[in-house]
C-alpha cells in the first residue's frame, strides 16, 4: 500500500472541544421564540380497536395551542399505514402498548401533561398475540388486520447487502408470518449421516434497546408559507425529510431538515420516527413546537432490536470438517414487517463458515408488541450466539481447539453463500491468527479455581457483517483563506467527520488543519446516504475523496496556466502549489483562489465534485476471546479480560477504530449478560427505565484489548474497509462460550442471568 501522511495517524476529534464545553447542538438543544413543547398519549391495550377520541376537554385547557388524532393526518397517496414509520398516530386499531394515538402542543410540559390526561379514548379490546409459538398458530388472532404490507424496507438501505429475495414467499399458515424464507444447498440428510458428532439446540435472543443516551428529539417551525424547518436528531437526513413528505404530502423542497448533533443512534434513529407528530402540531398551532421523548417512552415505543428463537442443528466429521447445518429461525418483527432482518439472521448462520449442506429457513413474526428496527448489526448477535455456540460444543465433543476449528472450517473468498454468491474476499483467516499469537489466546488459561474462589474459564467467538456501500456525493470548495471546505449531508454520529477531514488532506496533499468540514441540509448539500451500516467512512469517505482529488486537479491546472509550466511539476502542500524542485516558485493557496474570483479572472470559482458509485463489497471480520469468572453460590458473571480482533483494512484514524471496537463489544457484553426489554402478560413493558434495563457500565467493563487487523478487500478510499458494526457480533459468542467453559453447561438463553447460570450448574451436577 503507498504510503501516506495522514492516512493512520490517531488524531483527537475534530468536534471534541465543542462538545466538551457543551457548546455542541444536540436535538433537545434548539430553542426558538413562542416554541411549544408537545407530549403524546399511548395507548395502554397491545391490540384494540379505538371507538372514539374526544380531545374537547384537552383543547379547552389555558395553555394548549393544538390537539391532533389520526384525523389530522392529510390524505395523500405516498402515506402507508402498513409502514411502522408512517403508523405515527394510530387509526382505527391499536395494535402495540405504547403506540401513540394522540398529541398535543402547549406552553410548558406540564400543561401538556394535564392535557393528555383530559383527552378521552374508548377501547374494545381484541386479542393479543405477544409470543411467537402463539403467533405461527394457523388459528392465531391476526396482528395486521390486513392493513400491514412490506413496506417498511428503507432501513434495509442503511445497513447491509445480504441478498433478500432468496425463495422469499408469502405462506398460507398462520396470518401472523409476514416473510418466509429459504436457503437450501446439498443433501443435508447424506451430511448428517456422515457425521462423527451432531449438536442441536435451541437459543433465544431478547428484544433489546439501542441504548442511545440522548432520546429521540425533533422540532418543527412552518416559517414562511407552506414551508417547515425541522430540526431532529436522525441518523439519515435524506431519509428523514422523505419520511416527513412521503407522510404529510409535502413537497420535498418545501422541507429544510437539519440534523443536529446526535447522541447515538445505533440505527434506532435511522428516520426519525416521531417527526410528522412535530410538523403537524406545528402546522395546527402555528408555533414552533419541539417533541422530546423520555426515557420511559423510549423504553416502551420507540423500535427496538428483535427477539429471535433459533432452531439449530449442526454436524461435523472426526477430523472437525463441518458436514450439515439446518435451522428454523423465527424473529419476532413486533405490529409491523421489517422481511430483512431476519434474513441477515438466516444468513449469517451459514455465511462465516464452509458447509457440505444446508438448509435455513426463516420466518418473520408479527406479534402485538411495538416493532423492531436496526441495532448496529442488525441480526448479526442472534445469529452468532447461535452458530458459534454450536461450533465450541463440536469442538469440545471432539475434543478440537476452538480456534483451531474455526480456522479449518472458515469461508473463504469464492465459497458458496447461503443465497449461493460467492464470498467475497475476507480477513477472517487473518482476524483469528491475530488472536491466535495474541496474550489473550496463547497465555495459560486461568485457573479453575482461582485464589479468589470464583470459578474461571475464557472462550471465543467470531462475527462478520457486509455492510452497506453507498453511493455518496460531497463538495470540496477552496475558501478565500486558502482553506478547504468539504460539504456533506451525512451526520457526524462517531466522530467520522475527523476520518474524512484526513481523507480530504490525503487527497489534496494539505495538512487536516486546512480542512473545514461543514455539515449541509438536503437543501444544499449533495445526496448522502444515512449514517448506518458502517458505510459512513467506507461510501461517504470515497466522495469526500473523490471531490478532494477533482479539486486538486482544479488548483493545478489554473496555476499551470498562470505560471505557464507543465501540471506535472506542480505539486501542493500546506502553503499552495509549487514547482517540484523550485518551492520558490510558488502560488498561495489564497492566491489560487484569486485565479478563479478575481473580477477579470479567467477561471471559475474552484470547487470539486465527487459522486462515488456503490462500493464493491468488503465484508467486516471480527473476533473475540473473553475470560470470565463464576460465583458459583449465586451464579453472577464477571467479566475480567475481552480482546476483540477487527479487520478494518486501512484503519484512517486508529484511535476512532479503536473506539469503535471498544463501544461495540462493550454493547455486546450488555448483551450477553444484562440486557432485556421484558413484557408482562398483556404485552407491557415491565422495566422502562435505566434502574431496571441494565446496561454495561464502566463498573462492569475490563480495559477492553483491540487488535486493528489490515488486510485488503473492496475499494473503500485509501483501503479502508466497514468498522463500526462488526465489533459487536463475536463478544456475545465468547462471553456464553467463557461461561460455558468455566461452570461445564451452557445457558442457551440471552441475557445469560445469574439465575439461569445457578440453574445450568445444578441441572449439571
Amino acid at each position: 500500500m503507498p504510503k501516506t501522511q495522514v492516512i493512520g495517524q490517531p488524531l483527537p476529534r475534530i468536534d471534541a472541544v465543542d462538545k466538551v464545553r457543551g457548546e455542541a447542538v444536540f436535538g433537545t438543544d434548539v430553542q426558538l421564540p413562542r416554541m411549544l413543547l408537545a407530549k403524546f398519549l399511548s395507548s395502554p391495550h397491545a391490540h384494540a380497536e379505538i371507538l372514539s377520541i374526544d380531545t374537547s376537554q384537552a383543547e379547552a385547557l389555558p395553555g394548549v395551542r393544538a390537539v391532533i388524532t389520526a384525523t389530522d393526518i392529510p390524505e395523500v397517496d405516498t402515506y402507508d399505514p402498513g409502514h411502522r414509520f408512517h403508523a405515527f398516530l394510530a387509526r382505527r386499531f391499536v395494535v402495540f402498548v405504547g403506540q401513540p394515538v394522540a398529541a398535543v402542543a402547549a406552553d410548558d410540559l406540564a400543561t401538556a401533561e394535564t392535557a393528555l390526561e383530559l383527552i378521552s379514548v374508548q377501547y374494545r379490546p381484541l386479542p393479543a398475540v405477544l409470543t411467537l409459538q402463539e403467533a405461527i398458530l394457523p388459528d392465531s388472532p391476526s396482528v395486521a388486520h390486513g392493513h400491514q404490507t412490506d413496506s417498511s424496507e428503507s432501513a434495509a438501505h442503511g445497513h447491509t447487502t445480504v441478498s433478500s429475495d432468496k425463495a422469499v414467499e408469502k405462506p398460507e399458515t398462520s396470518p401472523n408470518i409476514a416473510n418466509r424464507s429459504i436457503y437450501a444447498h446439498g443433501d443435508v440428510a447424506a451430511a448428517f449421516a456422515a457425521s462423527a458428532v451432531v449438536v442441536e439446540h435451541t437459543y433465544t435472543v431478547p428484544t433489546v434497546h439501542q441504548g442511545y443516551i440522548e432520546p429521540h428529539a425533533v422540532t418543527a417551525h412552518w416559517d414562511r408559507a407552506n414551508h417547515v424547518t425541522v430540526w431532529q436528531s436522525v441518523q439519515g437526513a435524506f431519509a428523514a425529510r422523505d419520511l416527513i413528505a412521503d407522510t404529510l404530502g409535502i413537497p420535498r423542497a418545501n422541507i429544510t431538515l437539519n440534523s443536529t448533533e446526535i447522541g447515538g443512534g445505533f440505527g434506532g434513529k435511522i428516520e426519525g420516527i416521531f417527526s410528522p407528530l412535530a410538523v403537524l402540531l406545528a402546522k395546527k398551532s402555528g408555533r414552533p413546537v419541539k417533541l422530546v421523548l423520555t426515557r420511559r417512552e423510549e423504553l416502551i415505543g420507540a423500535n427496538p432490536a428483535p427477539r429471535s428463537v433459533i432452531r439449530l442443528k449442526t454436524g461435523a466429521k472426526k477430523d472437525g470438517t463441518l458436514t450439515a447445518l439446518e435451522a428454523e429461525v423465527l424473529m419476532d418483527a413486533g405490529a409491523f414487517p421489517s422481511n430483512w432482518i431476519m434474513n441477515v439472521i438466516t444468513t449469517l448462520l451459514r455465511n462465516n463458515y464452509r458447509f457440505q449442506a444446508w438448509r435455513l429457513e426463516g420466518m418473520e413474526v408479527l406479534t402485538n408488541r411495538v416493532s423492531i428496527t436496526s441495532y448496529r448489526a442488525p441480526g448479526g448477535v442472534n445469529a452468532s450466539f447461535a452458530i458459534e455456540s454450536q461450533l465450541d460444543e463440536i469442538a469440545n465433543q471432539l475434543g478440537l481447539d476452538p480456534l483451531q476449528l474455526r480456522l479449518q472450517n472458515l469461508a473463504l473468498q469464492g465459497d458458496l453463500l447461503a443465497d449461493m454468491q460467492p464470498q467475497a474476499w475476507v480477513g477472517a483467516k487473518e482476524v483469528l491468527m491475530a488472536l491466535a499469537g495474541h496474550p489473550a489466546w496463547t497465555d495459560s488459561p486461568p485457573l479453575r479455581v482461582g485464589e479468589d474462589g470464583l470459578l474461571h474459564g475464557r472462550g471465543i467467538g467470531m462475527g462478520s457483517w457486509g455492510g452497506a456501500r453507498g453511493p455518496a456525493a460531497a463538495l470540496a470548495i477552496l475558501e478565500a483563506d486558502g482553506k478547504v471546505r468539504i460539504v456533506l449531508g451525512t451526520v457526524d454520529v462517531s466522530g467520522s467527520f475527523t476520518s474524512m477531514a484526513q481523507i480530504a488532506a490525503e487527497a489534496l496533499g494539505m495538512s487536516v488543519e486546512q480542512v473545514v468540514m461543514s455539515k449541509a441540509s438536503p437543501d444544499y448539500a449533495p445526496f448522502a446516504p444515512m449514517s448506518a451500516g458502517s458505510q459512513t467512512i467506507y461510501a461517504m469517505g470515497a466522495a469526500v475523496k473523490e471531490a478532494a482529488l477533482n479539486l486538486r486537479a482544479k488548483m493545478l491546472k489554473y496555476v499551470a496556466e498562470d505560471m505557464r509550466v507543465p501540471e506535472t511539476q506542480l505539486d501542493i502542500n500546506e502553503k499552495g502549489v509549487f514547482v517540484v524542485g523550485k518551492p520558490e516558485q510558488a502560488r498561495s493557496l489564497p492566491m489560487v483562489y484569486q485565479l478563479g474570483t478575481e473580477w477579470f479572472a479567467e477561471h471559475g470559482p474552484l470547487m470539486g465534485e465527487g459522486s462515488a458509485r456503490q462500493r464493491q463489497p468488503a465484508p467486516g471480520m471480527a473476533a473475540t476471546v473473553a475470560e470470565v469468572a463464576v460465583d458459583s453460590d449465586t451464579g453472577q458473571v464477571f467479566l475480567t479480560r475481552l480482546t476483540t480482533a477487527q479487520d478494518v483494512g486501512q484503519a484512517i484514524n486508529p484511535l476512532a477504530v479503536e473506539g469503535q471496537i471498544q463501544g461495540g463489544s462493550t454493547q455486546s457484553v450488555g448483551l450477553a449478560l444484562w440486557e432485556e426489554v421484558m413484557y408482562d402478560a398483556q404485552g407491557r413493558v415491565r422495566n422502562p427505565s435505566l434502574l431496571d434495563y441494565h446496561m454495561a457500565t464502566a463498573a462492569d467493563m475490563p480495559m477492553i484489548e483491540t487488535i486493528i487487523v489490515d488486510t485488503p478487500g473492496g475499494d473503500g478510499p485509501y483501503g479502508a474497509k466497514i468498522v463500526g458494526e462488526p465489533s459487536i457480533i463475536p463478544p456475545v459468542a465468547a462471553v456464553a462460550n467463557a461461561v460455558a467453559q468455566t461452570i461445564g453447561a451452557r445457558v442457551y438463553d440471552l441475557p445469560i442471568t445469574p439465575e439461569r447460570v445457578w440453574r445450568a450448574m445444578q441441572a449439571g451436577l
